[in-house]
């Protein structure tokens, strides 16, 4: 490479220059283009080596790993990796600068023209393939548009929420594009972190245009012409205001939910609710929260039961207790807690530990100090009751829980905890706390519930790591120890856990709510 940077701006003239290279090949942006690129350059036979981000969150995408700039300039050598940059048009300039401030180049870059072509291609294989397959009389057949920042897989949550949770539907992944910024120069850079905060709140494509019956998002305010629907956490928009120029995005983007063609938002349970009609209080007039509140829903997401009732009966009559805790954010879901609470009944009673998690100590709300995560992990590599992975696929966890008698998520900041649901689908009851959804979803009849204190949002009120985790810890023995004691509550709390998931997450029901909007 002669220059500082290549311009890609064809398939054709993207293979040519993969072709004269030597050496890794790695994609500097793990967003829906970086994972475009990679997708097309599999299918053509060239080997990606990695991603590298400018801050690192995830240690693999797509199956390959992630460097930061840094952990990539200190492991390897530069005349060892090709760099190729893909990334949506905000990013770009920003990440052109990361590049020159550590000497990185020359280096590829990939342009919306040629990610435009690939996504293009891609869809046009799609609908041969369609035309070629039998015609469907049905003239009620839907095509949903899944937006997904994870294109061109479909995230966890997506797949919980809507593939496949609708008859005579067909669905199409989207690429997840950003609100697109019409500002420049000084403006932009004044501005930069409010426009950054617009921007992850809502998708308004401009390089690919889909053609879909309907949209559904999770979390993200759609600005576009066709209808769409959403699902939020928290509250939508996704974005907390607190200087005028975010103001003006924020109210903006209102005016893109009470559009007619913004057909329902779906809040994930009672407390995401309550937030939404809290924080639209208190930004926008009482005609637009009531219009707003209108089209908002309470949708649980559904679950469908897991386990047979010979499964059941075989696991609740075993002599040890097994217990299962799943979850990558370790220490924010009570993971510390549950070892210290769970030691002390070691050599008291007969139980173990399935432990499902990447021990995360990343979450602001409980990032605890270096030498408190290097005990949990002593503990469990030493501890003979601990039974513990890394990672499993969601497949191998559910045959985890259908073989475990108690569920662990006695999570301190989660907005709802799928995994909870799936334990008490296969006949676990389950501990977690009162924060957020775990109260709606899970209660004294059918689990158990660690009291902490909370607003009445239902949020912890301590944001001090000390004050909460002491409470936890004693909660969890006092729950442990009705366990131990009481060992037949667990057969009978089980069996209620799998009534409350055929009664309130029924996945028909569930269907015949989202019908609605279409």
């Amino acid at each position: 490479m002669g220059s500082r940077r290549i311009v890609i701006e064809t398939k054709a003239q993207l293979l040519a220059e993969m072709d004269k290279i030597e050496g890794e090949i790695i994609i500097y942006g793990a967003g829906w283009a970086g994972t475009l690129i990679l997708q097309f350059l599999t299918e053509k036979g060239i080997k990606v080596n990695a991603f590298a981000v400018t801050h690192k969150g995830e240690e693999y995408v797509g199956g390959l790993p992630v460097y930061s700039l840094d952990e990539l300039l200190l492991e390897k050598d530069r005349h060892e990796f090709n760099l190729i940059m893909a990334v949506g048009e905000f990013y770009r300039a920003e990440m052109e600068e990361e590049l020159a401030e550590r000497g990185i180049f020359p280096y590829f870059e990939a342009s919306g023209a040629l990610q435009c072509e690939i996504y293009e291609d891609s869809m046009e294989r799609k609908a041969r393939k369609a035309l070629a397959a039998p015609k469907r009389e049905d003239k009620s057949r839907i095509t949903i548009g899944v937006l997904s920042r994870e294109y061109p897989q479909i995230s966890y949550a997506e797949e919980r929420l809507i593939v496949n949770k609708i008859e005579r539907a067909d669905y199409t992944v989207i690429p997840w594009e950003p609100l697109r910024i019409e500002y420049r120069g000084n403006q932009l850079e004044k501005d930069l972190q409010a426009y950054r905060h617009a921007m992850n709140a809502c998708y308004r494509p401009h390089i690919l245009h889909p053609d879909v019956d309907v949209i559904y998002t999770m979390n993200d305010v759609c600005d576009v012409d066709i209808p769409w629907i959403a699902s939020f956490e928290t509250t939508i928009p996704r974005m907390w205001p607190s200087s005028g120029v975010e103001t003006k995005h924020y109210l903006r983007l209102i005016e893109c939910m009470k559009r007619p063609n913004c057909k329902a938002l779906y809040a994930f349970c009672q407390s995401a609710y309550n937030i939404q009609k809290h924080t639209l209080m208190e930004r926008v007039s009482v005609e637009d929260m009531e219009l707003l509140m209108k089209k908002t829903k309470v949708l649980h997401p559904p679950q469908k039961v897991l386990i047979t009732e010979e499964e059941f009966e075989k696991k609740h009559t075993a002599r040890e207790l097994h217990f299962i805790f799943v979850g990558r954010d370790f220490f924010v879901k009570g993971g510390k807690e549950v070892l210290h609470a769970l030691s002390k009944f070691e050599g008291k009673y007969q139980f173990k530990l399935t432990l499902v998690s990447s021990l995360g100590n990343k979450n602001p709300f409980c990032r605890i100090p270096s030498d408190e995560e290097a005990a949990c992990r002593k503990m469990i590599r030493e501890k003979t009751w601990i039974e513990y992975y890394p990672c499993l696929r969601n497949e191998e966890v559910l045959e985890k829980c259908k073989t475990a008698t108690v569920g662990l998520m006695p999570s301190v900041a989660d907005t709802y905890g799928y995994v909870i649901l799936e334990m008490q689908a296969a006949g676990c009851p389950v501990i977690t706390t009162n924060v957020r959804a775990q109260s709606e979803i899970n209660n004294e009849e059918c689990g158990w519930l660690c009291k902490l204190p909370v607003n009445g949002l239902g949020i912890s009120i301590y944001r001090d790591n000390d004050a909460w985790s002491g409470i936890l810890e004693e909660e969890l023995g006092r729950c442990l120890q009705d366990i131990f004691e009481h060992p037949d509550l667990v057969r009978e709390k089980g069996k209620k856990a799998l009534k409350r998931i055929q009664e309130m997450h029924d996945p028909y029901r569930y269907q015949n709510e989202l019908r609605k909007c279409f």
